[in-house]
């Protein structure tokens, strides 16, 4: 919850994203060609890891060759070895004030310096692989009914958990730039087989991620998080396979020393380049000028759709009031929507749209929130997306460093 008073920002004039009337004349198009060789060779595909094993960690003495009735010669592991199935996460880069080589640092340089929200900021581009099907139109999946619950009396309730029509579909996730975004599954106890939490994430780069900062187990040790692009019952539609894990998280030190829904993002490091093959999202600091435009389009993997087990889509999505609740510069914005469903598993997904040259986005979904307005006294729901420059600097610093 939070209190605060509305702060009219100037408005300005940059290109809106295409409308939803010029998205629905667009045709998908179709490649028809094969997936590149690479996607079934991934270094992720066969990842194991011996933790804490140290210098003088003998594997000879920790393996021995065994041979089944059928004279299948394998190999097992004995004694008190433990076996992480994946690669947990090598190093957490917090982002802090005065490390400029290491990280970006906020608040970002004043506008005359260093181009702080200005039409020159680097806007990082979308890139299609020229294998892949340019999808504006998914191929939408029936609706699972909901539970029928019954009182004691026998009478129906139906269980409420959404607000208003519920507007989000779930989809059969294909093509450009649907495969670019996917499923986390996040291990904060990285020798279980299941995870502890989920969310979503986007490709943003050859080997980035970008995702709330809240869905990174910053505080665990070991921590592992798996990036399936294209998740769908279990698996990715791109082979079964089709998954790599995180070497590497940074986010803004501020976000965790000092919470604020505005810069509730964290960019990831892939232990594959993913996104050579599937291609990239490009991202676009927002402009108050797109206020009450229904451009946006969440993808997420939300719980109470398919039991997060397919995605689910929702276009239209308009955004009323951008806040600078992180610093008083205008680097990091929250987004407030009133008419964008979410819920838990959504935490992550990429609010897009499409402009002439491929789809960008401009905020990551994060939180819902409860507004007070003190004169007149007024409360407000919205779900709240991170959003402004600073996220654009994030990546930029990620591409620079990791891509």
């Amino acid at each position: 919850m939070s209190a605060k008073s509305r702060v009219a920002r100037k408005q300005t004039t940059s290109k809106p994203p295409l409308s939803a009337d010029q998205i629905l004349r667009l045709d998908n198009i179709y490649k028809h060609k094969p997936s590149p060789k690479e996607l079934h060779s991934l270094k992720s595909s066969n990842t194991y890891t011996i933790p804490d094993a140290g210098s003088k960690f003998n594997l000879e003495k920790a393996i021995r060759q065994i041979r089944t009735k059928d004279g299948t010669v394998s190999w097992q592991v004995e004694g008190d070895v433990k076996i992480i199935r994946g690669k947990p996460i090598e190093k957490f880069h917090l982002l802090r004030p005065g490390e400029a080589n290491e990280a970006p640092t906020l608040p970002l340089p004043p506008p005359g310096e260093g181009k702080r929200n200005s039409p020159t900021l680097p806007v990082p581009p979308p890139f299609r692989p020229e294998w892949a099907d340019q999808i504006y139109h998914p191929k939408m999946v029936t609706r699972m009914p909901r539970p029928t619950m019954r009182r004691k009396n026998g009478d129906r309730v139906t269980p409420l958990y959404i607000w208003g029509q519920d507007a989000r579909q779930p989809f059969f996730p294909s093509g450009y730039p649907l495969q670019c975004i996917g499923k986390l599954l996040i291990y904060t106890d990285p020798y279980s087989f299941v995870p502890s939490e989920f969310g979503t994430g986007a490709l943003v780069g050859p080997d980035i991620v970008l995702t709330a900062a809240h869905c990174v187990p910053w505080n665990s040790n070991p921590a592992m998080i798996q990036f399936i692009p294209a998740y769908f019952e279990g698996v990715s539609t791109l082979g079964s396979n089709v998954s790599s894990y995180v070497v590497d998280a940074s986010t803004y030190v501020d976000n965790l020393s000092n919470p604020a829904p505005a810069f509730d993002y964290a960019v990831l490091r892939l232990q594959d380049r993913l996104g050579d093959s599937l291609g990239y999202f490009g991202a676009k600091s927002y402009d108050t000028g797109w206020n009450d435009g229904n451009y946006w389009t969440l993808v997420g993997y939300p719980g109470d759709v398919a039991g997060a087990e397919q995605p689910s889509s929702q276009s239209g999505i308009s955004f009323h009031d951008d806040d600078e609740d992180s610093n008083d510069h205008g680097d990091a914005l929250e987004l407030e929507t009133e008419n964008g469903d979410a819920n838990h598993g959504d935490s992550g997904g990429p609010m897009f749209a499409f402009w002439d040259d491929g789809p960008y986005i401009v905020a990551v979904l994060v939180a819902e929130e409860e507004e007070y307005f003190f004169w007149p006294f007024t409360t407000e729901l919205n779900n709240v997306a991170s959003a402004g420059p600073a996220m654009i600097q994030l990546i930029q610093w990620a591409r620079n460093t990791w891509g």
